[in-house]
């Protein structure tokens, strides 16, 4: 019997399914037994694998031990090829007992790997203990039970978990696991949950026993012929994708989150506040003033990015602007939109992807986008179409930077690793591993020698030579772990010749850094709330910064010294760039609009 996966032309199913083959991949790496293999714990990813060990097991052992007690005191008929004396002396009552122990630890184990990893999204249904236990003639319980849940939010949204008790990794690496579905099944049930449950075993924490969600599969997306069929992991998607699939089958109520990306945000005129003329700085910030607001996204914007593109000997200068499901390309001269990049797949399936980082290539031909649904994307600027989809984080992907040859580009995020991917074989070339933070920001020298990455309070910076040989996932000691913010580094960037970071933080302030020492130099404070990103301009006596006070401000790089202050934005400025000529700043912000300010 064969099971056939349909709607593939659903690109989600697509992406959910390379997911699957790399988890698969993980699991098949030697030293499998190493379960740190499977394991994340990162807030927001998948964790295909949990524990039970020590006081919290007895303490389900214990409670599975009593409620046993309770129904072998009126077991169920005794089944017809239970053996008899002399064979086996065990009353029937005492062994049904053990069944039912079995049976409730594994019912409180599987209760227990939904509440975690689907929190209050499901809900388990009453089901009668006996009924479900499905014993073999000869009583013992079979190694494969089937729970019902319910979404909370929309309970005719029914739920099938399928827990294979006494399994290994052996199973999974050989794909040799098999849950049983049948066609009631799948009428009866809109999602499909499949569990592996291991042998109990003693580890480094005593007597643990492991559970790991192996994947999930909408019930409308399997189809077989016979009452019924078996699933095997390779055939399942990956669970990552679990709770993002079950949202999107609910209703959405009206709340005020989704209210505010959507409302029309109130207006506030664009003001400019610049130090007087007889200030020593005004030769160097000059005059500025509001150009334009370039309008057509419908919800707040992430990220943006600057490229000089030359296409039959003219020069365009091309933004690219990234929000929820899209990416918009403007041409800066006209203050004209140019095309939009959608991600209606994924926008189509409920699996929403935000576009967090973006990045022209050094010759503005291609474009890296990276996001919510953990992949990274590749797209030609010129025609512009998608050329592909790279997958390999195992989370919310959110930074990107090329590296100044073009030749490759690095992505971090939620997963706790640095990708650098070669775009020519379309694989990962150089990975590192951050061990105990995600990253938030990243920034690569223009020199390409330098690499920075942004976490929550810390800053590290490595020698990009240092990772030459790291084509594997490996911990490498940075040449300096920086300390300093309280918060979340939000933005980063290096000047030209690779001596200075800036760093904004979410703690609302501007840090600059001297790269080769690691010294902090000065520290810019004014900002009243979080700062999400900075710049700095061309000829490097400008640094810009966007906040979620709706401002942005211009401070002079030497001195620290706060030199004007720009209003306009209704809702967090989420990202900034200069042109090339340092005569425009672009700001961007989650009211929806794109601000153009310029140098008079």
């Amino acid at each position: 019997m064969q099971n056939c996966i349909a709607g593939m032309q659903m690109d989600w199913i697509s992406l959910l399914q390379a997911q699957q083959a790399d988890f698969l991949q993980r699991i098949k790496k030697p030293k499998t037994y190493d379960l740190s293999l499977l394991d994340s714990q990162v807030k927001g990813c998948h964790s295909e694998i949990m524990a039970f060990w020590g006081d919290s097991l007895a303490k389900i052992q214990e409670l599975s031990h009593q409620q046993a007690e309770i129904l072998a005191k009126n077991p169920p008929p005794i089944p017809p090829e239970y053996p008899e004396p002399p064979d086996w002396v065990i009353p029937y009552p005492k062994h049904f007992q053990q069944q039912a122990e079995d049976y409730l630890l594994r019912e409180q184990i599987v209760e227990q790997v939904m509440a975690e990893r689907l929190g209050k999204i499901v809900k388990k249904l009453p089901q009668d203990t006996i009924q479900n236990m499905v014993l073999d003639d000869e009583g013992n319980l079979r190694g494969e039970s089937k729970f019902t849940y319910c979404l909370a939010d929309s309970p005719k949204h029914s739920v099938l978990v399928y827990a294979a008790d006494g399994e290994s990794f052996n199973g999974i690496k050989k794909d040799k696991i098999r849950w049983t579905v049948t066609q009631d099944e799948l009428r009866q049930h809109q999602v499909l949950i499949f569990l592996c449950l291991f042998y109990p075993s003693n580890g480094k924490l005593g007597y643990e026993k492991h559970a790991v969600i192996a994947g999930f599969l909408p019930s409308n997306q399997l189809e077989f012929s016979e009452t019924k069929s078996y699933v095997t992991p390779s055939s399942l998607l990956y669970a990552g994708g679990l709770s993002w699939y079950l949202e999107s089958l609910t209703a959405k109520k009206t709340t005020k989150k989704d209210i505010l990306p959507t409302i029309e945000e109130q207006a506030i005129a664009e003001s400019i506040q610049i130090v007087s003329s007889d200030h020593p700085q005004k030769e160097i910030i000059g005059d500025w003033e509001f150009w334009q607001t370039l309008k057509g996204h419908t919800r707040g914007i992430y990220c943006l990015d600057f490229a000089s593109r030359c296409h039959n000997g003219n020069v365009t200068p091309i933004l690219a602007s990234g929000s929820r499901g899209e990416t918009k390309l403007w041409d800066l001269s006209k203050g004209e939109l140019i095309d939009t990049l959608s991600e209606a797949p994924w926008i189509a399936s409920g699996l929403v992807d935000d576009v967090n980082s973006i990045s022209f290539s050094p010759d503005g031909h291609t474009l890296i986008s990276v996001g919510a649904d953990s992949t990274v994307k590749i797209w030609h600027v010129g025609a512009p179409e998608l050329i592909d989809i790279l997958h390999k984080h195992n989370g919310v992907v959110r930074c990107t930077a090329f590296t100044p040859d073009g030749r490759m580009v690095a992505t971090g995020g939620d997963d706790r690793k640095v990708l650098f991917w070669d775009l020519m074989q379309r694989q990962v070339a150089i990975a590192l591993s951050l061990d105990d933070t995600a990253a938030h920001a990243l920034a690569l020298s223009p020199d390409g020698k330098t690499l920075v990455t942004g976490s929550y309070r810390k800053i590290k910076v490595w020698k990009t030579a240092q990772l030459s040989e790291c084509s594997t996932l490996q911990e490498i000691e940075p040449l300096h772990s920086l300390t300093g913010h309280s918060h979340i580094v939000r933005s980063l960037t290096i000047s030209i010749d690779g001596q200075w970071l800036i760093s904004g933080s979410w703690d609302q302030t501007i840090k600059i850094w001297h790269l080769e020492t690691g010294r902090l130099i000065r520290t810019l404070k004014g900002h009243t709330d979080r700062v999400y990103a900075i710049a700095l301009s061309p000829d490097e006596q400008i640094i810009a910064s966007g906040s979620a006070d709706k401002t942005i401000k211009l401070w002079h790089f030497n001195t620290g010294e706060l030199l004007g202050t720009f209003t306009g934005h209704s809702n967090i400025v989420t990202a900034l760039a200069f042109t090339t000529s340092g005569d425009m700043l672009v700001s961007a912000s989650l009211d929806k609009t794109i601000k153009i300010w310029q140098r008079s």
